[in-house]
């Protein structure tokens, strides 16, 4: 389901995705404070290849049911590199690494990443050292999809 979302288009499956997620919070989601929800940002080039960023319209209707803030997508802007899923898992953090860059609207927040599946969590884990090093308070993670 997740693959038709994500590479077929199926935007249809939005919400019953987005429901999968808000049935199964996080336990600790209601023990911490989150200012603002972030979305796993895409670079221009894979936007504009896929025409959508799945992990911006969860983190969208997450924050909505929570009453928080959404960052605008251009407050992150993440650099094209090939995409993690067509490498090996122990190039992956290298690809990662310094694809990330700031603006001011990050700063001093404890932000809510929100994204779609996590594999290795090479990415997620670039992001939140990147975002912390960018003066983060603290960095929650949040996937509709892991591995077991």
């Amino acid at each position: 389901m997740l693959s038709a979302f994500k590479h077929q288009r199926q935007l249809a499956l939005l919400d019953t995705l987005a429901a999968l997620m808000l049935a199964q919070p996080p336990q600790w989601l209601e023990q911490v404070k989150i200012d603002a929800v972030l979305a796993m940002p895409l670079s221009r080039k894979r936007l504009f290849e896929r025409g959508f960023n799945q992990s911006q319209l969860l983190a969208t209707i997450i924050a909505r049911h929570y009453a928080l803030p959404v960052l605008r997508p251009d407050c992150v802007h993440r650099c094209y590199r090939p995409p993690q899923s067509t490498l090996k898992k122990s190039v992956r953090p290298r690809n990662v690494r310094g694809v990330f860059r700031f603006n001011q609207a990050v700063k001093k927040r404890n932000l809510l990443l929100i994204d779609d599946v996590v594999t290795t969590g090479a990415t997620i884990t670039e992001l939140a050292r990147a975002l912390k090093k960018s003066g983060v308070s603290r960095v929650y993670v949040w996937t509709l999809a892991h591995p077991e």
